[in-house]
């Protein structure tokens, strides 16, 4: 079964190997997507992006192809394509290069984004079941609920039920710049919102530790949500 009204993005930049495991992925399971690739900060970059698009071409997927014509950088490539995707839809399901989905991740969202769309209590559905209310690691929120701001650190350590954990990292270390879902997160424990979970987990995150690895899973914030996933 193909699920036609899931609006799928998938965000690209530098890793071919990965983004065509992520695009084969969806191949089987919906019938278009539209793929986002951040303007490339130098030559190496640029042939990779060269191989990418290479792979669209020869997909079997209809795929709505956007190459920015700046670079926006990681935090400014995931909150603009959800605000501007959000302005011609009612939900995204946004999936970054390195992030894998199972088949039944589709299936999940699409029930869920039906199921939760008026609960007030709800603010994003996650592939990736985490002990906290809100993973990045392939996920969809709609058009009505997000509420994206970027919060200083100090900000976010006068959130009151903050996680005991996150709050002793950030009192000892510089948040990374190139972290947007901190933020998110940071909202969802503000107004006492989480996400819905499945029952197991449908992403595998195929970059962590990766050569093209932007954040350090070893220390900081990546560190404590990746200790807060289930193993399942």
């Amino acid at each position: 079964m193909k699920f036609n009204d899931l609006n799928i993005v998938i965000l690209a930049y530098a890793r071919p190997e990965t983004f065509n495991m992520v695009l084969k992925a969806c191949e089987r399971n919906v019938k278009k997507v539209k793929v986002i690739i951040d303007h490339p900060a130098n030559k190496q970059i640029y042939k990779k992006q060269e191989k990418i698009l290479e792979l669209i071409d020869e997909s079997q997927i209809t795929c709505e192809l956007v190459q920015r014509t700046t670079n926006h950088g990681l935090v400014g490539s995931i909150t603009r394509a959800v605000q501007e995707e959000l302005q011609l839809n009612e939900h995204i399901v946004l999936l970054e290069d390195d992030c894998l989905p199972h088949n039944q991740f589709f299936e999940f969202m699409d029930y869920s984004l039906k199921k939760h769309k008026t609960n007030s209590s709800i603010s994003s559905v996650c592939g990736t079941i985490t002990d906290c209310p809100f993973n990045p690691w392939g996920w969809a929120t709609w058009r009505e609920k997000w509420d994206y701001k970027n919060h200083t650190q100090q900000e976010i350590l006068q959130i009151k039920d903050l996680d005991n954990e996150l709050r002793s990292i950030l009192e000892n270390d510089k948040l990374e710049k190139s972290i947007w879902s901190i933020n998110w997160l940071a909202k969802q424990y503000e107004k006492n919102m989480t996400a819905v979970f499945p029952k197991k987990n449908l992403v595998t995150n195929i970059g962590i530790n990766s050569e093209n690895c932007v954040h350090n899973s070893n220390t900081g914030y990546t560190s404590w949500l990746l200790s807060k996933v289930a193993k399942v």
